[in-house]
């Protein structure tokens, strides 16, 4: 399938309405209000999750690109779950609701506690056989519905299905510029973008709440295909992810929270063996940085162990000339810090030594 790129000016005001899939034809801005209702509505096949913090102002496009879906809009409900927001979350949510010709309706949490409680409340506010996760900073392709709930219709046997996650092209990368890019199968299972049967969710029992935040979707994934189930991406589930500056402090709670992975690599050994460049290190970089430290303490007292930074040096020093590069290779330095004492604390904790 060709995707074609999405004008930025059009991601960020939330007028995308043009499919990608039909030589580039519009799709209708109301889909739904054509659509008779006869006899007592019926239930939904799929609802759609979407847990939101902070970011009133993406809703209308979140919903926007809902009701430009090529599934019929009567064959799905969407759940927008306000996860403890202070700004007009739920107040837009609730306008929505009564001018939208969706299946609109909203879930608030008072105290934010992660995105795995968010989700969990919004899957178990439906009883829809099939649930669609994805995160208010996407915007989804018309045929992205559909063409989920017909990937776990055709195998009975799949049970949690990857889409595709495209970043809008042309966007200039900074030093600490996350985004989302997901073109295959990968041993995360991001919920930014992902089907599940409800089945399957309630025998897992939903998302990690323990975890909070940082792998609680990697943790139902693979609950759910350690139970037996089978997993699959749809390439044609198509949703294209915001891209966002965050800066050092974030880059460094997230790096410590990476430390979540060692208790997941020791309850599934194949998420291990698919994610973890070694047994014992999660990625090479943070194993040539735990060997740099080693080889700052020891220089003091044996000048050659100065050689041992010398690896991680060569893998994450900034490009010569980089404006920051002093900053930059500073920054590295406390992230990969950040890392090595989160992989640290939870290996004591699980008794299983991980870098």
């Amino acid at each position: 399938m060709n995707h074609r790129r999405i004008p930025q000016e059009l991601l960020d005001d939330g007028l995308w309405v043009r499919s990608t899939a039909g030589h580039g034809r519009s799709v209708p801005r109301d889909p739904c209000a054509t659509i008779a209702t006869v006899g007592a509505a019926r239930e939904p096949e799929i609802v759609v999750v979407v847990p939101s913090y902070q970011r009133a102002y993406l809703l209308r496009r979140m919903v926007a690109a809902l009701e430009t879906q090529t599934l019929d809009c009567g064959r799905f409900a969407t759940v927008i779950v306000d996860n403890g927001s202070t700004d007009q979350t739920s107040a837009v949510v609730t306008e929505l609701s009564a001018t939208s010709p969706l299946d609109l309706s909203l879930r608030r949490i008072e105290t934010n506690q992660g995105p795995a409680q968010a989700r969990n409340v919004g899957w178990r506010a439906s009883s829809a056989p099939l649930v669609a996760f994805i995160d208010d900073d996407c915007v989804p392709e018309p045929g992205w519905l559909e063409a989920g709930l017909d990937a776990l219709n055709a195998n009975p046997a799949t049970a949690v299905a990857q889409g595709m996650t495209l970043r809008p092209e042309g966007i200039l990368l900074g030093d600490w510029t996350l985004y989302r890019e997901i073109v295959e199968p990968t041993p995360y299972f991001e919920a930014c973008n992902i089907f599940f049967r409800r089945d399957a969710l309630e025998a897992a029992g939903g998302f990690d709440e323990r975890i909070g935040w940082y792998g609680e979707d990697t943790a139902l994934g693979w609950a759910v295909v350690s139970s037996g189930w089978e997993r699959g991406f749809v390439k044609d589930a198509v949703v294209h992810h915001d891209v966002g500056e965050r800066g050092l402090v974030w880059h460094m709670k997230t790096g410590f929270a990476q430390g979540n992975f060692v208790a997941l690599a020791k309850r599934f050994p194949e998420f291990q063996r698919e994610a973890f460049w070694r047994p014992w290190a999660f990625q090479r970089h943070e194993a040539l940085f735990a060997l740099a430290v080693v080889g700052a303490l020891l220089t003091p007292k044996k000048r050659g162990a100065a050689l041992l930074v010398i690896p991680w040096l060569r893998l994450r020093r900034p490009p010569p000339g980089h404006h920051r590069f002093w900053a930059l290779l500073a920054e590295r330095v406390a992230v990969d810090a950040s890392v090595l004492a989160g992989m640290t604390a939870a290996s004591l904790r699980a008794r299983r030594f991980i870098l």
